[in-house]
């Protein structure tokens, strides 16, 4: 069978197929399996008040949340390695180099229309949330971890609690 590359909008039409399932280890896929339909509810109600509360910060702009979430998740790949984990810096060493981006690499990421991504850049270097740089490529600015750090730790909050009712429902 033909396999064809999707798209990020078919990927929204149908994202119970990406990406593949993958249950943590220590996790019974019986117990998961179990389980399935409480984890559903917890998801939810973790992502409706997430989504809410992006809402609500960004003025009913999800567009502008998206482009900003995407811009910062870029510049700070460099802060945290999937792969290895939290990697320890002595305290005299410098500061991560933020990764930059640019307009078509966050419309090919998120499926936006380049000149809508365009718009959002410009509107979040007029709030002074990032800075264009002379290659034309963007980053975030300090002033965002100012904005934004009662945001985070209430988005951190949310994310420990569901984890623990999570991490409760699959040990019953």
């Amino acid at each position: 069978m033909l396999r064809m590359r999707r798209t990020p909008k078919d990927r929204a039409a149908f994202p119970t197929e990406l990406p593949s399932m993958h249950i943590p280890n220590g996790v019974s896929p019986q117990a998961y399996a179990a389980h399935r339909e409480v984890l559903s509810v917890l998801m939810l109600r973790f992502m409706t008040s997430r989504l809410r509360a992006m809402y609500q910060a960004y003025d009913g702009d999800l567009t502008l949340c998206l482009v900003l979430g995407e811009i910062a998740s870029r510049n700070t790949e460099r802060f945290y390695d999937e792969r290895r984990g939290l990697q320890p810096r002595s305290p005299n060493a410098p500061q991560p180099q933020l990764l930059a981006c640019n307009a078509l690499s966050i419309s090919e990421v998120t499926g936006i229309p380049r000149e809508t991504v365009r718009r959002k850049l410009a509107k979040l270097v007029d709030l002074g949330w990032i800075q264009k740089t002379p290659e034309d490529m963007y980053v975030i600015t300090d002033k965002i971890g100012d904005v934004f750090a009662a945001f985070d730790d209430s988005q951190t909050y949310d994310l420990m609690h569901t984890a623990e009712q999570i991490s409760n429902v699959l040990q019953r």
